[in-house]
């Protein structure tokens, strides 16, 4: 039986035990010692051949690199890599699936060399940290595995695409479907018509097997979502200072269907962000912008919901700090992509492919596989640094706020701006924002909120369009420009003039049919509130 080379690379005398431990355990495990074949220099007779030439081969023979990281760089003349290094590099010109181990360094200093060698690698991979051999060994058996179902040897079904007992379509909200249809009528012509059951709809989405709705119908339209997967909630926190210390200024959980937590998440960050806008060029016309685009968020949380590890017991996580807005999704990276391939247009590889689907037919999402460049292009424009990815134990993305420290000048937004460079920039700018920040004057803790200060300047551009009489038309428009920030209908009703129900009976509800306006709290919820959908564009 063919067997896939796996070349153990790292400096050999730091990682002395690891090295031959792994070894072993993939020539003893029951299913590693199948597939794999494992290269290590400790295991092989002498030959009359250049060593280190005989490495670079084998590394560019390789199908799978397996490489660990600790404090030391290696024997290597000024000017030179070490043979780790040059491994590194024959693996990846070889094509091999290549994995990164990190070793957590416990306070200590890595060699200048390994560090900048660790950052290198940190641009280009996924990596996983680890402290101790037992954390080190399960790691290695995970990726390995992950490749078996890369390469399809191991047949499994993905989590969106399972079925557990005791399910039925009694606990499907038959309404949730029906928006959906709608939705994805309006944005990519589905098929079905809004009058069609829910069993139907669930089977064209491939989310009905024998009768009984998938987990990821469950995600999606379940009465309560939670009762089968409690831990998949978005969990957020603002914190008044730089960093996620206590005391924690807001806090909050947003539960129910996917999409009612991208919304509820979105709406949330949104009202802690400041508000500025310019001069009117025309009657009508306000510039009106946050400091960061509001598509840039909703984007990130988009990606951290649907993409998520639903297998984990974590949460999708979102901090929100003076300087920046750190979400947390508890998932990896496809064995398919490396880190330097988001960094531009790249194909799609979802964890829950059939949940990404029902996504993309609703218009959440654009386009497979843009969503960060997406996202980078836009914080391009807005003269920010792109945002920052970390791949270590979850997948996190750091938003810079706006500061003196994170502008880019206007000649940055060239066509020759480079996104792997500006993200791996971040790091050193966040240390400027910090500073920038801290020597900054904060009247933060006397002020008023940020979400109370975005609605006074709205509700000051729109008083002034507001008339005895307007068209249903204008109506819309003010509705729309007004729900940049959250407001409620009786909120909307006292600013247009208009009554209440007079709102809610005639352009409410088609404006959140149309996607145009998203509730921010799940349906027929006391207290309800609405955003404009960030991805809205008003051509007229």
């Amino acid at each position: 039986m063919y067997k896939f080379k796996v070349f153990i690379s790292s400096v050999q005398a730091e990682f002395a035990s690891e090295r031959i431990k792994i070894y072993d355990f993939i020539r003893n495990d029951e299913l590693m010692s199948q597939y794999f074949d494992p290269f290590i220099f400790e295991r092989i007779p002498s030959q009359d051949r250049n060593p280190k030439q005989l490495y670079k081969e084998e590394a560019a023979k390789s199908q799978v690199y397996l490489l660990f990281i600790g404090q030391e760089y290696g024997n290597a003349q000024p000017g030179e890599l070490s043979p780790t290094e040059q491994e590194y590099q024959a693996a990846g010109e070889g094509n091999a699936y290549r994995i990164a181990f990190i070793k957590d360094m416990d306070g200590l200093q890595r060699d200048t060399r390994e560090e900048q060698f660790f950052r290198k690698v940190q641009s280009e991979l996924s990596y996983r940290p680890f402290s101790n051999y037992a954390v080190l060994e399960s790691l290695v058996k995970q990726s390995l595995i992950a490749y078996l179902k890369y390469k399809g040897i191991i047949q499994t079904l993905n989590l969106d695409e399972q079925t557990r007992e005791r399910v039925s379509m009694a606990d499907i909200d038959p309404q949730k479907v029906r928006s959906f249809v709608h939705q994805a009528r309006m944005k990519r012509g589905f098929p079905l018509s809004e009058e069609e059951t829910p069993e139907n709809v669930l089977t064209h989405l491939r989310l009905l097997r024998n009768g009984v709705p998938c987990n990821g119908a469950l995600l999606l339209f379940a009465n309560d979502p939670q009762y089968f997967f409690p831990t998949a909630v978005v969990k957020c926190a603002w914190f008044l200072g730089d960093e996620a210390i206590k005391p924690i200024e807001d806090y909050k959980t947003f539960d129910g269907g996917i999409a009612d937590q991208i919304n509820q998440a979105t709406s949330w960050v949104i009202s802690k962000l400041s508000l500025r806008y310019g001069q009117r060029n025309k009657e009508v016309q306000t510039e009106t912008e946050f400091e960061i685009p509001r598509s840039v968020i909703y984007e990130t949380i988009v990606n951290a919901v649907v993409h998520r590890d639903y297998n984990s017991t974590g949460s999708v996580q979102v901090t929100v700090t003076r300087n920046r807005i750190i979400v947390r999704n508890p998932g990896t990276l496809p064995v398919e992509l490396t880190k330097a391939d988001l960094m531009k247009e790249h194909g799609s590889y979802p964890h829950n492919p059939l949940v990404a689907e029902v996504m993309f037919q609703a218009g959440y999402i654009e386009k497979y596989g843009t969503g960060i460049t997406e996202n980078i292009r836009k914080m391009q424009e807005a003269h920010l640094l792109a945002p920052d990815i970390d791949l270590s134990a979850e997948f996190v993305t750091t938003i810079w706020r706006e500061n003196e420290a994170t502008s880019v000048p206007n000649d940055a937004t060239s066509d020759s701006y480079d996104a792997t460079s500006a993200t791996n920039g971040a790091t050193s700018a966040a240390n400027r924002a910090t500073s920038a920040t801290n020597r900054a004057t904060s009247a933060t803790n006397g002020a008023t909120s940020p979400l109370d200060e975005n609605k006074r300047i709205i509700d000051g551009i729109i008083v002034k369009k507001v008339k005895a009489k307007m068209t249903s038309e204008e109506l819309i428009a003010c509705i729309v420009e007004a729900c940049i920030v959250e407001h409620s209908v009786d909120e909307l009703g006292a600013l247009l003039n208009k009554t209440s129900k007079y709102l809610s009976d005639r352009f409410i509800p088609q404006l959140v049919e149309d996607g145009i306006l998203l509730p921010t709290k799940p349906r027929h919820s006391p207290g309800q509130t609405y955003i404009t959908n960030p991805k809205y564009k008003n051509t007229k």
